[in-house]
Parts: structure tokens; sequence; C-alpha cells
């Protein structure tokens, strides 16, 4: 089983209540084991990001995560198919928190 663990301030801004959305629907889609790590921006990898073991998830829009990132990220774990599910289950995960954002 995988961990997930995401890096986040206290309390979690945009981006990181995000990515903890993220790391539920990890859980609940492949039993990922999540992890919260409250720091600062002086820690080696500072708030927001997300580890998938050990390797740190790179946005590819070097600011925020996307759903393709963090599945293109399981690739090696997973197949097609499965990144493909997963993919749509982050989108939707994005979205609904995205809706949530804006009547905040």
């Amino acid at each position: 089983m995988s961990q997930i663990t995401v890096i986040s301030k206290q309390p979690p801004g945009g981006r990181c209540s995000l990515y903890l959305r993220y790391a539920q629907t990890l859980h609940q889609a492949l039993g990922f084991r999540s992890e919260v790590r409250f720091c600062d921006g002086s820690a080696t990898v500072p708030p927001p990001a997300m580890l998938v073991g050990e390797m740190l998830v790179t946005p590819s829009d070097g600011v925020i995560l996307s759903p393709e990132d963090i599945a293109d990220s399981l690739s090696d774990r997973l197949d097609e198919t499965q990144v493909a599910d997963l993919r749509q289950l982050l989108e939707a995960t994005q979205e609904q928190w995205m809706e949530e954002w804006s009547h905040a």
C-alpha cells in the first residue's frame, strides 16, 4: 500500500485544502494511506506539496497540482485504465472543491 503525504500550512489555505481533498480521493479510490504534515515555508519541502511515497509530485504549471499531475505520478504503479479512472475522480474532486471555495 502506498503512502500519500500532504505538506500543509496550519490552518490549511486554498491549495493545501485542495491537496487534502486529493489525498482523501486517493485513499477512497486506491486505499492509499494518507498523512498530513503541518509546517511553515522554512521546511525542506514548503507547503503546499504532495508526496507519493517519497517522491514529490511537481505541478506541471509550476503553481498548483492538477489531477493530471497526480495521476501521471502514479503511472508506474497503475495501468492505463486505472490512471484514466483516477484522473476522472481527481477532476471531480477538484471541481467540487472549486465550487465550494468560490462560495466560501
